[in-house]
């Protein structure tokens, strides 16, 4: 019986096209070893600099976006479209067999408005309806998911990736769940750790020992574990394949 790898990765590489194909070999690396593969990606980096192109204000509130409508149809348009799409065809150029949706196909992960007055259309964790994403998997496709969800009135929702991504393996009983990044391990006082238990990521966070956009993917790992969730690792795309990746656990 095949089990389930999610793979999240985030928007800062998705317009370079050796970072892509590195990428589809992890992937192929990971159906080879008989896993089934969802892609979660974000897309931050071109979603900013096209606010900045089309003279759009945005900003950030506690590290989420800030997502009024008129920032809800650009968000939509580049991480369903303009992102999804370069994933989904590059993959398939590779021969990954490609499928690209969104949370809003199929009504598949549905959010709860976080604060529509502080943040806009901006959603925490969704329900995910498994069924679709079952079918697409079983039929042997590698599952490249924007995260843009339907929020309460159906139209769509902007929800952080990792949390995202926690929330489908969750769902889906994955085996791993693997946060793709720009750095080999999670780098503490200690130097790179191979693993990291769950209570010291408190404090970790604390004392600003660990920062930026790695506390929303260890926060995510943890609850990740707490779901059910087998294998939570933190690495780049060498690290994760070679096992030199951090293992987050629950201790």
């Amino acid at each position: 019986m095949k089990t389930t790898c999610i793979i999240k990765v985030g928007g800062a590489h998705l317009e370079d096209t050796e970072y892509l194909t590195a990428l589809a070999g992890y992937i192929a690396y990971r159906k080879n070893a008989g896993h089934q593969v969802v892609l979660v990606h974000g897309g931050g980096k071109e979603i900013s600099a096209w606010h900045k192109r089309l003279d759009l204000p945005f900003y950030k509130k506690e590290g989420l976006r800030v997502t009024p409508p008129e920032s809800m149809d650009l968000v939509t348009m580049i991480l369903c479209g303009l992102v999804n799409k370069r994933l989904v065809a590059h993959m398939n150029r590779m021969g990954l067999k490609a499928v690209g949706v969104s949370g809003v196909d199929f009504g598949m992960l549905q959010a709860p408005l976080r604060d529509e007055r502080e943040y806009g259309r901006v959603g925490d964790s969704p329900v995910v309806q498994v069924e679709p994403l079952k079918h697409m998997l079983d039929a042997g496709d590698l599952v490249v998911l924007a995260p843009v969800c339907a929020g309460p009135d159906g139209d769509p929702v902007n929800v952080n990736a990792d949390t995202t991504a926690q929330a489908v393996a969750v769902a889906l009983k994955a085996e791993n769940l693997e946060f793709v990044t720009d750095v080999p391990a999670v780098r503490t006082d200690e130097g790179e750790e191979s693993t990291l238990p769950s209570h010291e990521i408190p404090q970790l966070i604390e004392q600003s020992i660990v920062q930026g956009g790695m506390i929303p993917k260890l926060t995510a790992g943890i609850a990740a574990l707490r779901g059910g969730v087998h294998h939570v690792f933190v690495g780049n795309l060498n690290s994760l394949q070679q096992g030199a990746a951090t293992e987050v656990f629950l201790a």
